[in-house]
């Protein structure tokens, strides 16, 4: 079985999480890093290049696939639109270089990284949650430095899990679950398509 090349993306417009299987040499290594946007508000333009300008570096490694979070809804006022804007731009710009990406549900993220049915109330699941669940998963395979790599990292190691790679082992059957939530596509690679097995 070829070995896959992917990235996760949690995008955001003051840090945005990347995590690959591969440096952007197309070296194997898992690791993660957050882009900080050194602009406010006042610059969404600046913002979205700053972003940009990292994910094309991300994906020179030419991944199989590319896992992005899908919209959470949580921002609000202009912030919608931002977020919204950079998420499109994002995406447009992999179609346009037919880069293939699936979309993952906030709460597929925080399912398939915790175990949990991600409750309402005072049992949902934190960003603190996810961030400890993936360090005590994945922190023998790369540092999380913070809450946008863990949701990154939640990302990476959930399409590796589809598609029959996984990084770690799962046994949760919620996590097994959230594995079928999204439409994984098959993959074009060097050694022949690959099929998700969820």
């Amino acid at each position: 079985m070829t070995a896959l090349r992917m990235v996760a993306l949690d995008l955001s417009l003051a840090g945005t999480g990347i995590a690959a299987t591969h440096d952007h040499h197309g070296e194997p290594g898992v690791l993660a890093r957050t882009v900080l946007s050194p602009w406010g508000p006042d610059r969404p333009h600046d913002r979205i290049q700053h972003v940009l300008v990292d994910v094309a570096a991300a994906v020179s490694c030419q991944p199989h696939l590319i896992v992005v979070e899908a919209a959470s809804y949580g921002s609000v006022g202009n912030m919608v639109d931002q977020l919204a804007g950079l998420r499109w731009v994002i995406r447009h710009w992999l179609w346009s270089r037919k880069l293939p990406y699936v979309q993952l549900a906030p709460a597929t993220v925080k399912v398939w990284a915790t175990g949990s049915a991600a409750a309402q109330g005072e049992n949902k699941v934190t960003k603190a949650d996810v961030r400890e669940a993936i360090t005590a998963t994945y922190g023998r395979l790369v540092h999380v430095g913070d809450d946008n790599q863990a949701d990154a990292m939640s990302m990476l190691s959930a399409g590796m899990a589809a598609y029959g790679q996984p990084l770690a082992p799962v046994v949760n059957p919620r996590q097994l679950r959230a594995l079928k939530t999204p439409s994984w596509p098959t993959l074009a690679t060097e050694g022949g398509p690959v099929v998700p097995g969820v």
